[in-house]
């Protein structure tokens, strides 16, 4: 049987292999640069709700995007980190810190998607992954509702500024007294 010509041949959209290949590099990069990654399945969100999510989470200072699984796979693997690969099942976007001088804690990122949780329900967290462990959906909802990182600090250093202000105190206590003394003795 004759092969039948149905036309002239349609060069695909998105580049073939070296758009992949620069694709992959550039997911790569932000793979490891990123010291915390957070997986999500966007399954039942509409493109508009994406955007209105990606809108919410950028002043935060979280960028969302929508990856392939298969080429954000072989990015992590170049980047050095094989452990995102048990996160990677379905539709997939995942939430990295945004570039910028003031760099997002752990806790705040978490946060950040949690509350926008409750807004979008569709929106699930799969895992994160924390410097070089995963952490479970659980894990990352109990990392949201830690106190952020200037709390922290601050209670921190009142626990510290507490014992040294009783010190302080008694030491002043006990020279105001000697002074009240001598003026009564004087008087």
């Amino acid at each position: 049987m004759a092969k039948i010509k149905t036309g002239p041949k349609v060069k695909r959209k998105g580049g073939g292999v070296p758009a992949k290949a620069a694709k992959v590099g550039d997911i790569a990069t932000l793979v490891s640069k990123s010291p915390t990654i957070i997986v999500t399945e966007y399954r039942g969100l509409t493109v508009r709700e994406l955007q209105d999510l990606r809108r919410k989470l950028r002043p935060k200072g979280v960028d969302y995007h929508v990856v392939k699984n298969t080429l954000f796979a072989r990015a992590a693997d170049q980047a050095g980190r094989t452990e995102m690969r048990s996160l990677l099942s379905g539709p997939t976007a995942v939430a990295v810190a945004s570039d910028g001088e003031n760099g997002i804690d752990e806790v705040e990122m978490a946060r950040s998607l949690v509350d926008e949780m409750k807004t979008f329900k569709a929106l699930k967290i799969v895992g994160a992954l924390l410097g070089p462990k995963l952490f479970s959906p659980e894990d990352v909802q109990s990392l949201a509702k830690l106190p952020s990182r200037p709390q922290l600090q601050a209670t921190f250093v009142g626990t510290l500024q507490a014992p040294l202000a009783n010190v302080v105190g008694i030491l002043t206590a006990a020279q105001s007294q000697l002074i009240r003394t001598l003026q009564a003795k004087s008087a």
